[in-house]
Protein backbone atom coordinates (compact mmCIF):
# COMPACT_ATOMS: atom_id res chain seq x y z
CA UNK A 1 0.00 0.00 0.00
CA UNK A 2 1.48 3.40 -0.92
CA UNK A 3 1.72 6.27 1.03
CA UNK A 4 -0.71 9.37 0.75
CA UNK A 5 1.78 11.77 -0.23
CA UNK A 6 3.02 8.91 -3.12
CA UNK A 7 -0.60 8.54 -3.95
CA UNK A 8 -0.55 12.65 -4.56
CA UNK A 9 2.75 12.87 -6.34
CA UNK A 10 1.66 10.64 -8.67
CA UNK A 11 -1.93 12.69 -8.95
CA UNK A 12 0.06 15.88 -9.57
CA UNK A 13 1.98 13.71 -12.59
CA UNK A 14 -1.32 12.87 -14.18
CA UNK A 15 -1.58 14.65 -17.52
CA UNK A 16 -5.54 14.76 -17.67
CA UNK A 17 -8.22 14.65 -15.57
CA UNK A 18 -9.44 10.78 -16.00
CA UNK A 19 -5.61 9.61 -15.29
CA UNK A 20 -6.37 11.77 -11.89
CA UNK A 21 -9.47 10.14 -11.24
CA UNK A 22 -7.93 6.98 -12.05
CA UNK A 23 -5.04 7.07 -9.60
CA UNK A 24 -7.13 8.44 -6.82
CA UNK A 25 -9.52 4.86 -8.24
CA UNK A 26 -6.68 2.76 -8.03
CA UNK A 27 -5.58 3.64 -4.66
CA UNK A 28 -8.48 4.34 -3.11
CA UNK A 29 -7.94 3.03 0.71
CA UNK A 30 -9.58 3.88 3.74
CA UNK A 31 -7.28 6.57 4.72
CA UNK A 32 -7.22 7.98 1.27
CA UNK A 33 -10.89 8.63 1.93
CA UNK A 34 -10.64 9.78 5.26
CA UNK A 35 -7.68 12.36 3.96
CA UNK A 36 -10.33 13.42 1.64
CA UNK A 37 -13.29 13.86 3.48
CA UNK A 38 -11.39 15.65 6.52
CA UNK A 39 -9.61 17.85 4.00
CA UNK A 40 -13.04 18.97 2.01
CA UNK A 41 -16.05 17.92 3.93
CA UNK A 42 -17.44 21.39 5.38
CA UNK A 43 -18.81 19.87 8.11
CA UNK A 44 -15.11 19.30 9.50
CA UNK A 45 -13.24 22.46 11.09
CA UNK A 46 -10.19 22.60 12.64
CA UNK A 47 -9.08 24.44 15.69
CA UNK A 48 -5.34 24.47 14.36
CA UNK A 49 -4.67 26.55 10.92
CA UNK A 50 -1.03 26.59 11.28
CA UNK A 51 1.88 24.59 12.34
CA UNK A 52 3.30 25.47 15.77
CA UNK A 53 6.32 27.42 15.98
CA UNK A 54 8.09 24.93 18.26
CA UNK A 55 7.53 21.69 15.86
CA UNK A 56 10.65 20.80 14.39
CA UNK A 57 10.71 18.23 11.33
CA UNK A 58 12.09 14.67 11.97
CA UNK A 59 15.06 13.64 10.45
CA UNK A 60 13.85 10.26 10.09
CA UNK A 61 14.25 8.34 6.71
CA UNK A 62 10.97 7.43 4.49
CA UNK A 63 9.36 4.44 5.86
CA UNK A 64 10.82 4.46 9.41
CA UNK A 65 8.65 6.46 12.03
CA UNK A 66 7.10 6.06 14.86
CA UNK A 67 3.46 6.00 13.22
CA UNK A 68 1.63 5.72 10.33
CA UNK A 69 -1.26 8.34 8.73
CA UNK A 70 -3.54 5.70 8.59
CA UNK A 71 -3.14 4.85 12.76
CA UNK A 72 -2.69 8.65 13.57
CA UNK A 73 -5.68 10.27 12.00
CA UNK A 74 -7.92 8.21 14.54
CA UNK A 75 -6.67 11.42 16.96
CA UNK A 76 -7.50 14.33 14.39
CA UNK A 77 -10.67 14.75 16.18
CA UNK A 78 -8.66 17.18 19.47
CA UNK A 79 -8.51 19.34 16.56
CA UNK A 80 -11.75 19.24 15.40
CA UNK A 81 -14.20 22.37 15.97
CA UNK A 82 -16.85 21.58 18.29
CA UNK A 83 -15.71 18.15 19.69
CA UNK A 84 -16.19 17.64 22.96
CA UNK A 85 -12.63 16.35 23.78
CA UNK A 86 -11.37 19.98 21.31
CA UNK A 87 -13.04 22.03 23.26
CA UNK A 88 -11.85 20.93 26.95
CA UNK A 89 -8.43 21.26 25.80
CA UNK A 90 -6.50 24.34 25.90
CA UNK A 91 -4.43 26.17 23.14
CA UNK A 92 -1.37 24.98 24.84
CA UNK A 93 -2.72 21.23 25.47
CA UNK A 94 -4.22 21.36 21.85
CA UNK A 95 -0.16 22.38 20.19
CA UNK A 96 1.77 19.57 22.28
CA UNK A 97 -0.74 16.72 21.02
CA UNK A 98 -0.21 18.16 17.70
CA UNK A 99 3.85 18.53 17.75
CA UNK A 100 3.36 15.02 19.01
CA UNK A 101 1.10 13.62 16.26
CA UNK A 102 3.30 15.65 13.54
CA UNK A 103 6.52 14.64 14.91
CA UNK A 104 5.70 10.67 15.12
CA UNK A 105 5.17 10.58 11.63
CA UNK A 106 7.07 10.98 8.23
CA UNK A 107 7.57 14.70 6.99
CA UNK A 108 5.49 14.16 4.28
CA UNK A 109 3.16 12.71 6.19
CA UNK A 110 2.70 15.07 8.45
CA UNK A 111 2.48 17.67 5.83
CA UNK A 112 -0.99 15.63 4.64
CA UNK A 113 -2.09 16.57 8.06
CA UNK A 114 -1.32 19.98 8.03
CA UNK A 115 -3.08 20.30 4.66
CA UNK A 116 -6.23 18.89 6.20
CA UNK A 117 -5.88 21.55 8.66
CA UNK A 118 -5.58 24.13 6.39
CA UNK A 119 -8.14 22.73 4.15
CA UNK A 120 -5.72 22.54 1.65
CA UNK A 121 -3.86 19.75 0.64
CA UNK A 122 -1.46 21.46 -1.71
CA UNK A 123 -2.02 19.30 -4.21
CA UNK A 124 -2.32 20.37 -7.65
CA UNK A 125 -5.54 19.82 -9.17
CA UNK A 126 -6.93 18.05 -5.95
CA UNK A 127 -9.85 20.37 -4.86
CA UNK A 128 -13.37 19.84 -3.53
CA UNK A 129 -15.02 20.22 -7.07
CA UNK A 130 -12.22 17.32 -8.25
CA UNK A 131 -13.44 15.22 -5.33
CA UNK A 132 -17.37 15.80 -5.75
CA UNK A 133 -17.46 15.13 -9.84
CA UNK A 134 -15.13 11.95 -9.33
CA UNK A 135 -16.97 10.99 -6.21
CA UNK A 136 -20.17 12.58 -5.97
CA UNK A 137 -21.28 10.53 -2.80
CA UNK A 138 -18.17 11.65 -0.47
CA UNK A 139 -19.03 15.19 -0.34
CA UNK A 140 -21.98 17.67 0.09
Amino acid sequence: MKNIYEIFDEFEEAKTKADRKKVIEQNLSPTLVKVLEYAFHPNYKWTVKEVPDNYKIPDTLPGVSFAHLGTELRRIYLFQEGHPTSLSLDEQRKNELLIQLLESLEPREAEVIIGIMKKDLGVKGLTYNFVKECFPNMLP
